[in-house]
């Protein structure tokens, strides 16, 4: 039996030639009958060069047959081809084998992703390092894979949604994104919106007050691999209305890092939300007055103190005057009112402040980012409105004492506190009806 052909040398090869065939033609039919490219690339400071490659290679470059290919470099996206040059350098030009995957560019400007497998030789004369190279096409195998990656995050949102969410998929490429709405029967019904980030803004699918919040989520979704959720309203899950729902999705990347798909699902949890709002406002506001309580009040103003680092900042502390008089003479339901009217004009004069009823007749601001006569025309504008305040249909004249105290460097609140209650007497043992405001 004749010996297997199994690790002979290419002198057996050549001494078994047909008579007249050259050994240079033998080995060209070789190397042309191959599916993948061969080259031997020539490394030198100054680039790589191909000084050899076998006619697949242009087919696997995307080129025409037989097309000369000079510079491989040239064949591949700019990232790449720093990244060849880089990890040839450490490679092939220490007499170490490599291995790379890189983006090409046919001659039509279609991408390709090309794998590229090198070694150095030592048979062919070169001023720099001369390395053999195999070079297929990987293209189809990335689009599988790719393909696999977004079924398989379509098939979890999938069997996560309940009966209550709307399954998506958003095209960044194309910016189309496709709803799932579940059917009567147990189906879907696809919707897909063309030029969807216009037509979000357009037709207003996000309440206003989310509206930066969904979208820049939406654009760190489309710039780098996340798994994410957040809550926002929306009429997505309903039509007629803003409904609070939760996003849940994950986007993915090609090969090359592009995001080219995010899948998610949107569950509606507006009832959730709604009692969670419900209960927080039991917790935190003020049941007469609506604004935060003294406990919710304090927390906020520290906190904010703590974060507002070199920032002019100002605490006030604002006292009815004789408010007794208010329930003695009208009754307590009157005296709610008075409370509710002074709180809401409060609020109204300082839309952007922390206002919170401390405690019986006294609230307490916190507020920044004004100068220290325009806080103090504020007050005087609201002494003055107060003394004006219809009340079931008739003008009572209500008054108030108020201890303003700022600073420009971090404050504390018990701080902040101490110092304009004592403003406040200041104001209330000098005839009442008054805003005293000094530094701290």
């Amino acid at each position: 039996m004749e010996e297997k052909a199994r690790n002979r040398s290419l002198s057996d090869l050549k001494g078994r030639l047909m008579e007249n065939y050259l050994w240079h033609q033998a080995g060209d039919v070789l190397l042309n009958s191959l599916e993948v490219g061969v080259a031997l690339l020539e490394m030198k400071s100054d680039g790589v060069n191909i000084i050899y490659h076998n006619n697949a290679l242009c087919t696997v470059m995307g080129y025409d047959e037989n097309e000369v290919i000079n510079d491989i470099v040239d064949m591949l996206c700019p990232r790449d081809r720093m990244a060849l040059v880089v990890v040839s350098e450490q490679t092939l030009m220490k007499g170490k084998p490599m291995t790379i995957e890189v983006l090409g560019v046919d001659k039509a400007g279609k991408e390709n992703w090309i794998h590229v497998s090198a070694k150095p030789v030592d048979f062919i004369k070169a001023d720099g390092i001369v390395a053999l190279a195999v070079i297929t096409n990987i293209t189809h195998d990335k689009e599988k894979n790719l393909e696999s990656t977004i079924n398989y995050e379509r098939c979890m949102m999938l069997q996560e949604a309940m009966e209550k969410s709307v399954y998506f998929e958003y095209d960044n490429i194309s910016d189309s994104m496709t709803l799932n709405y579940r059917t009567a029967d147990g189906g879907i019904d696809p919707v897909t919106i063309h030029n969807y980030s216009t037509y979000a803004k357009k037709m207003h699918l996000v309440h206003p007050e989310d509206r930066e919040l969904f979208f820049s989520t939406l654009a760190r979704a489309c710039s780098k691999v996340m798994k994410k959720d957040f809550r926002y309203r929306t009429t997505i899950i309903d039509q007629q209305s803003y409904k609070w729902a939760k996003n849940t999705f994950q986007s993915i990347a090609d090969s090359n890092g592009r995001i080219v798909r995010i899948v998610g699902r949107i569950d509606d949890i507006d009832e959730a939300e709604k009692e969670k709002e419900r209960t927080t406002k039991l917790i935190e506001y003020d049941s007469t007055t609506g604004v935060y309580n003294k406990l919710t009040a304090a927390t906020k103003i520290q906190s904010a103190i703590e974060e507002n680092k070199d920032v002019r900042e100002f605490f006030a502390i604002v006292d009815l005057d004789d408010f007794k008089e208010y329930n003695d003479t009208h009754g307590h339901s009157f005296g709610d009112e008075v409370l509710k009217s002074a709180a809401s004009d409060l609020v109204a004069s300082f839309p952007d402040g922390i206002v919170g009823r401390f405690g019986g007749d006294e609230f307490i601001l916190y507020v920044t980012g004004y100068d220290v006569k325009t806080v103090e025309d504020k007050f005087a504008s609201y002494l003055k409105k107060l003394e004006h305040t219809l009340i079931r249909g008739e003008n009572f004249e209500i008054r108030c004492s108020v201890g303003v105290v700022w600073s420009e460097m971090a404050g504390d609140y018990a701080e902040y506190f101490d110092e304009a209650d004592a403003l406040l007497y200041k104001v209330k043992n000098s005839g009442k009806n008054g805003v005293l405001c000094e530094k701290l």
